[in-house]
C-alpha cells in the first residue's frame, strides 16, 4: 500500500514537473519584451509638420509589408524631410507574431523618443529604426546595448565560456556563408552531461555578409563580466546585427525567413534638392 501511494506521488510530481517546464517554454516561445532605444538629439521635428507626416507614411508601409518577409526598408519625402525607416523580424518568428511586434515598434518608439529625426529601438522578436539619413546598407556598430535574460549566474564558466565561444563562433559562419539562412541561425550545444546551451546570431538583411561577420565577430567579442555579468542568459543589441545565447531554450525551430524585395527606391525629385 505504502509502495503504491509512493508511485502515485512519484507520477503526479513528474506530470507537474512536466506541466511547469511547458509553462516555461511557451511563455518564452510567446514573449516579446521591450528591450532598450537610443533616441537621437541632433534634430527633432514639430507636431504635424512634413516630417512627422512622411514618418507615419513610413511606418504604415513597414506595418503592411513587412510581416510576410520579416524586413523592409523603405523611404517617403525628399531633402530634409525625407525619412528612412527599416524593420526586421528575428529569423524565427512566423508572420502575425512579426505584424504584431512592428505594430507595437511604432508606437512605442514615437512614445519613448518624441519628435526626434533620428531613433532605434529593439524588441525581443524585432527592431525599428528610422532616421532622416540613409542608413541602408550601412553597417552600424554604434548602437549597441546589452540585455540579461537571466538573474543566475553560470555554474561552471570555463566550459560554459568555451562551449558558448564554439557555439557563436559556428553560428556566425553559418549564418554569413550560407545566403539561403538571410544572415540568420540559431543552434544548440552541450557544455555539461545535462545542461544544454542554446544561442542565435541575426544582422539585418540591407547588411552585407562581410559587415555582417564583423558585426557579429565585434559583439560575440563584447561577451563579458560587464556586458552580461556572468549571466547564463544574455542578449547583444547593435544597429546592425543581434547576439543572443541561453540556457533556456528561446526560439522556434521553425524556419519563417522568406527572401527580401529589393530595397524601395525613393520617389524621384520634382525640385533641386537643398544646397
Amino acid at each position: 500500500m505504502g509502495l503504491t501511494l509512493l508511485k502515485i506521488g512519484i507520477s503526479r510530481f513528474l506530470l507537474l514537473l512536466l506541466l511547469l517546464l511547458s509553462i516555461h517554454v511557451d511563455h518564452a516561445m510567446s514573449s516579446n519584451e521591450f528591450l532598450l532605444r537610443r533616441c537621437s538629439v541632433a534634430a527633432n521635428y514639430t507636431d504635424g509638420d512634413e516630417f512627422e507626416v512622411n514618418m507615419d507614411s513610413v511606418f504604415s508601409t513597414l506595418k503592411n509589408e513587412a510581416p510576410s518577409i520579416g524586413f523592409l526598408n523603405t523611404t517617403k519625402g525628399q531633402g530634409t524631410e525625407e525619412v528612412y525607416g527599416l524593420v526586421q523580424c528575428r529569423g524565427d518568428v512566423g508572420k502575425e507574431e512579426c505584424g504584431t511586434c512592428i505594430t507595437r515598434s511604432t508606437i512605442e518608439i514615437v512614445q519613448y523618443c518624441p519628435n526626434t529625426k533620428d531613433a532605434i529601438i529593439w524588441f525581443e522578436k524585432c527592431q525599428l529604426r528610422y532616421s532622416n539619413t540613409n542608413f541602408f546598407g550601412l553597417l552600424n556598430l554604434n548602437d549597441s546595448n546589452s540585455w540579461s535574460w537571466a538573474n543566475s549566474s553560470v555554474e561552471y564558466p570555463e566550459e560554459f565560456y568555451d562551449s558558448l565561444g564554439s557555439l557563436l563562433k559556428n553560428l556566425t559562419s553559418a549564418a554569413t556563408t550560407e545566403p539561403s539562412r538571410l544572415m540568420f541561425a540559431r543552434g544548440e550545444t552541450e557544455y555539461t552531461i545535462r545542461q544544454t546551451l542554446y544561442g542565435l546570431v541575426q544582422c539585418t538583411r540591407d547588411t552585407s555578409l562581410a559587415d555582417c561577420k564583423e558585426c557579429l565577430e565585434t559583439a560575440i567579442s563584447q561577451i563579458n563580466s560587464t556586458t552580461c555579468g556572468d549571466s547564463k542568459g544574455c542578449e547583444l543589441l547593435k544597429g546592425s546585427c543581434r547576439v543572443r545565447f541561453d540556457t533556456n531554450s528561446f526560439y522556434s525551430t521553425t524556419d519563417t525567413t522568406s527572401p527580401s524585395p529589393p530595397p524601395s527606391s525613393p520617389p524621384p525629385n520634382s525640385s533641386p534638392p537643398p544646397i
